[in-house]
């Protein structure tokens, strides 16, 4: 993995990762540790698995939705990682929570572009007869969920978010806390007011090419069901929009999506509201996990910096 921790993060994932395995009885022999943002994702190749695990005080929750969606969605054939057989999930262990799934072994340095994800999107949205079980979308729930951890931080985490805040982003923690409490609630009550092209749907909810996989078969398939839901198919669209106005993606990428799929988002009249949640989401998902991540802390504070300033233009750099 790209992104540099501490000494004192990668001692906790490690134990982490052990105490999962030891609970699941898998094989941690030559673990390595591939993604790290909300989930810690490991990839471990002599138990041929993935194992995807969170801690907080909302993680038991936030896992155990997971591997309900993705039971409900591998009965439908959809095109979608699977969890491991034979292991029992959720795992909970020492404050950790934890989903094992398949391990798909990718073609070396091989990269998705996001015109791969018009085709799983489109199986996914057109689907009929949905889960009644899948959750509803509610990213503003999320949003809130992140800014409410994060205020009831206390010792060491406290001190550490305040001197990020203050040093780093130029603003004390709770006032950034609280402005992006308030586009939080402005962005609920322009929701409600939104006009809808497609009907609702089963949506993956994190729609961009670094969650795509390509199965044994040769199929494009979508990993990371963390917030996966019943919702507007719009969303789905927006990451990659997004992308190519906060990232600096060639948007000719976009376009390609956008023909692929059969619609594009910016020229729909979602797409103010939606890609002012996206940016909202971007400027929370992790804020509340800083502590021994200084390169995503520093990322975190430049698109607070510019988000805050009201520059909607100025690059960000994706985590690793």
């Amino acid at each position: 993995m790209g992104t540099k921790l501490s000494d004192e993060e990668q001692c906790r994932l490690a134990a982490g990762l052990a105490a999962v395995c030891r609970s699941a009885d898998l094989d941690p022999a030559g673990a390595e540790l591939v993604r790290y943002t909300m989930n810690a994702v490991y990839r471990l190749p002599a138990a041929g698995v993935v194992v995807r695990m969170r801690s907080g005080p909302n993680a038991a929750a936030q896992v155990a939705r997971v591997a309900q969606v993705a039971v409900a969605l591998a009965k439908l054939d959809l095109p979608v990682v699977r969890l491991a057989p034979d292991v029992p999930q959720p795992i909970h262990a020492d404050g950790w929570s934890a989903t094992v799934w398949i391990l798909l072994e990718q073609p070396p340095a091989h990269r998705f572009s996001p015109a791969d994800l018009a085709g799983p999107l489109r199986r996914l949205h057109s689907l009929t007869g949905a889960p009644t079980s899948l959750p509803r979308w509610d990213v503003l729930g999320t949003v809130r969920c992140r800014l409410a951890e994060t205020s009831t931080k206390s010792g060491a985490e406290l001190a550490f978010l305040q001197c990020w805040a203050t040093q780093a982003v130029g603003t004390p923690l709770a006032a950034i806390l609280d402005r992006l409490g308030d586009r939080c609630d402005q962005l609920a009550i322009d929701l409600t007011t939104v006009e809808w092209t497609l009907p609702e749907a089963v949506i993956h909810g994190d729609a961009h090419a670094a969650n795509l996989l390509r199965a044994p078969s040769g199929e494009v398939i979508m990993g990371d069901l963390d917030t996966t839901a019943l919702g507007p198919p719009e969303w789905d669209l927006t990451p990659a929009a997004h992308g190519a106005v906060r990232f600096g993606d060639d948007p000719r990428t976009y376009a390609a999506f956008a023909e692929a799929y059969g619609l594009d988002v910016t020229a729909r009249p979602a797409w103010q509201v939606l890609s002012s949640i996206r940016e909202l989401q971007l400027l929370t998902s992790v804020i509340a996990n800083l502590p021994g991540r200084p390169e995503v802390a520093e990322q975190l504070a430049h698109r607070l910096r510019t988000s805050l300033a009201g520059d909607h233009s100025t690059r960000w750099q994706r985590y690793r």
